[in-house]
């Protein structure tokens, strides 16, 4: 069994939800942007708790106060990071406060936690905010754009990378699938995109793609590496978010 380790359950309307639920031979890991949205897809299996830096803003100390609340709840964190592209830089500060104190929640806790990080332009700033915060836990770069001094950090500090179609579109993004150790890999899709309409049966639109994503993912990696990737991928699900099917 597959599983796209970073998916946007909660953009989904919850009636639309189980078409992508049921999909044979696939599993999702769930990922949130806000704390206060948690609960909308808590129930689930591997439910993930974020704050995501596109939505970090004005009330993030109440977001904050959610995050920490609902922490007990779960060992995944998603969607969290950094983004400083442009359009972004006007509360770059206030990302790094917010990732800083999210991290200090998990050193706090003490639990093995599985992270979905978001990092554009800023993976160098991520990774030197995971070593010092000298935390247990794995980070997994979602859709991985830094460099490949970045990407050899990450794989000494024992964190992983997700792969989606739109990275591997990429020369760079070809040459880190290559680069990166099998055992350090992992697939998602991103899907839907928070702008998916709610007209006719979004939900199996979702799941079509979601299916379509990981059979091109997994068929691109298969042709740039000539080990048994799909065999190490599987390893790496059952070792990070236990046995999908179950």
């Amino acid at each position: 069994m597959l599983l796209d380790t970073h998916f946007h359950l909660d953009f989904l309307p919850a009636d639309q939800r189980a078409s992508v639920l049921s999909l044979p031979g696939i599993s999702v890991v769930p990922q949130t942007v806000l704390p206060s949205t948690f609960g909308e897809v808590a129930t689930y299996d591997r439910a993930s708790l974020g704050f995501h830096p596109w939505w970090v803003g004005e009330d993030h100390e109440v977001e904050l106060a959610r995050f920490a609340t609902h922490l007990p709840s779960t060992t995944f964190i998603g969607e969290i990071g950094l983004d400083f592209a442009p359009r972004h830089q006007g509360t770059a500060e206030l990302q790094v406060a917010v990732l800083t104190h999210i991290l200090e929640l998990l050193r706090a806790d003490g639990r093995d936690f599985v992270m979905s990080i978001h990092a554009v332009r800023a993976a160098s700033t991520v990774l030197d905010l995971l070593e010092q915060a000298e935390m247990p836990g794995t980070p997994v770069f979602h859709w991985f754009s830094g460099s490949s001094d970045e990407l050899t950090r990450l794989i000494d500090l024992g964190g992983y990378i997700s792969i989606n179609p739109r990275m591997l579109e990429t020369k760079r993004g070809r040459a880190y699938a290559r680069q990166v150790p099998a055992a350090r890999l992992l697939l998602e899709t991103d899907l839907p995109a928070q702008t998916s309409t709610a007209d006719g049966d979004v939900g199996q639109q979702v799941a079509d793609a979601v299916t379509r994503a990981l059979a091109e993912t997994l068929g691109t990696l298969v042709e740039l590496r000539d080990d048994e990737v799909r065999d190490q991928i599987e390893m790496n699900q059952r070792r990070l978010y236990g046995d999908p099917a179950s």
